[in-house]
C-alpha cells in the first residue's frame, strides 16, 4: 500500500474502534469516497483494514439493467438537473426541498436497478426550507450512467449536452424534458397576466457558450412537439461563495400561445 492508502486504512480502523462496530458508508462519507478513489471500492478498503463486511454492494448487473428506455431517460434527466454524479464516480445523489420528490426518484431507481439508497435530511440550503438528499454509492452503476451521457462533478463548471440517444428519440426527448421542467422549470403567474413557463440553468462564465448550446438543444427538442420558445437570456451573474467563480443564469420561456401545447405534449406537473 502507498502512503495515502495506509492513512485511509488507519482512519477506518480508528473510526471502527471508536464506534465499536464495523463501518458503513454513511458513517464516513468523505473517507468512503477516498476508499473508492484509492482502493476501487469501500469494501476493498475495509478488507485491507481487517474489518467485517456488511451490506456488500451489487457490482454484477445484468445487461438488461442498462437498457435504454423511458425510465433511463428520466434518470439521466434527474441527475442532469437536480442530481450529481460524484467526480470520482463513487456514487450519485438527487437533492430536493421536497422529500416526496426524492421518494419518487427512489422508486424509479429501485424499479430500474433494484437498488435502495439512503436519505440525508436537512443536508444544506439556507432559509426556512432545507435541502434533502437521496444518495447511492455504487461505482459500477455510476460508470454506466457516465457512459450514457450523465456528466460528473460540478455541472455548473462542466461542459455537456443532451445525450444523442435521447435527442434522436421523440419519446425519450419527451421524458427528458418533462423531468427537466419538473426540476428547473417555473410557471410564473403575475397578476392579470398569462402564466409564463420558463426554465433556467447556471453556468460558470468561462463555459457560458457550452451552457447556451445545451439550452438551445432543449429549444430544438421542444420544436419536435411544435412548441416555440423565446431566445435564451443571460443574467448579469453572481460570485459563488465557495470558490469565487462567477456564474450566470441562462433561461428561456415557452411562447405564451404554446403554453397549452406544452402542457398537453410534454406535461407540467410541478
Amino acid at each position: 500500500m502507498n502512503k495515502i492508502q495506509k492513512e485511509i486504512v488507519k482512519g477506518l480502523k480508528e473510526t471502527s474502534k471508536r464506534l465499536g462496530r464495523s463501518l458503513k458508508r454513511r458513517d464516513i462519507p468523505r473517507l468512503a469516497r477516498k476508499c473508492y478513489k484509492y482502493f476501487g471500492s469501500f469494501n476493498k478498503a475495509k478488507k485491507k483494514a481487517d474489518l467485517k463486511m456488511v451490506n456488500v454492494r451489487i457490482s454484477d448487473f445484468s445487461n438488461r439493467v442498462f437498457k435504454i428506455d423511458k425510465d433511463m431517460a428520466r434518470i439521466v434527466s434527474y441527475l442532469t438537473f437536480d442530481g450529481h454524479l460524484y467526480k470520482d464516480l463513487s456514487g450519485f445523489f438527487l437533492s430536493s426541498k421536497n422529500i416526496k420528490d426524492l421518494e419518487n426518484f427512489e422508486k424509479l431507481i429501485k424499479k430500474k436497478f433494484g437498488m435502495r439508497g439512503r436519505y440525508y435530511l436537512n443536508s444544506g440550503g439556507g432559509g426556512k426550507f432545507k435541502t434533502h438528499k437521496f444518495i447511492i454509492f455504487n461505482k459500477k452503476l455510476c460508470e454506466e450512467l457516465f457512459k450514457l451521457g450523465v456528466s460528473r462533478g460540478d455541472k455548473t463548471t462542466q461542459k455537456f449536452n443532451v445525450p444523442k440517444w435521447i435527442f434522436n428519440s421523440k419519446d425519450f426527448s419527451r421524458e427528458y424534458l418533462k423531468i427537466a421542467y419538473f426540476c428547473e422549470g417555473s410557471n410564473k403567474e403575475e397578476f392579470g397576466r398569462t402564466p409564463r413557463i420558463q426554465i433556467n440553468i447556471a453556468k460558470s462564465e468561462e463555459i457560458l457558450d457550452s451552457g447556451l448550446k445545451f439550452m438551445n438543444t432543449l429549444r430544438i427538442m421542444l420544436r419536435k412537439f411544435g412548441i416555440n420558445t423565446t431566445k435564451c437570456y443571460i443574467s448579469n451573474g453572481r460570485l459563488r461563495n465557495r470558490d469565487s467563480k462567477k456564474t450566470k443564469d441562462i433561461k428561456f420561456r415557452i411562447d405564451i400561445k404554446d403554453n397549452n401545447k406544452f402542457i398537453n405534449q410534454v406535461g407540467w406537473f410541478k
